[in-house]
């Protein structure tokens, strides 16, 4: 992986936030997920890139958040 890429469904801090990286076209399912585990987040706009942006609200553990995110669809 080069410089200023991004690997899809890991958590990155982002500033004070987190992050992370969805296939186009699924970060809304990612949200519902997370919503159903307590965490609030919001899908940004796509931009020129294969992925959306979904960014976690609130005070949220990288490693908790990360161990959800790899539930996701298993």
């Amino acid at each position: 992986m080069g410089a200023g890429e991004v690997e899809e469904l890991t958590v990155y801090p982002a500033g004070d936030q987190l992050v992370v990286h969805v296939p186009n076209g699924r970060g809304e399912e990612l949200r519902l997920h997370l919503e159903a585990h307590g965490i609030r987040s919001q899908v940004s706009p796509p931009a020129e890139t294969t992925f959306e942006r979904l960014e976690v609200e609130g005070d949220v553990d990288a490693d908790a958040l990360q161990a959800i995110v790899d539930q996701w669809e298993r």
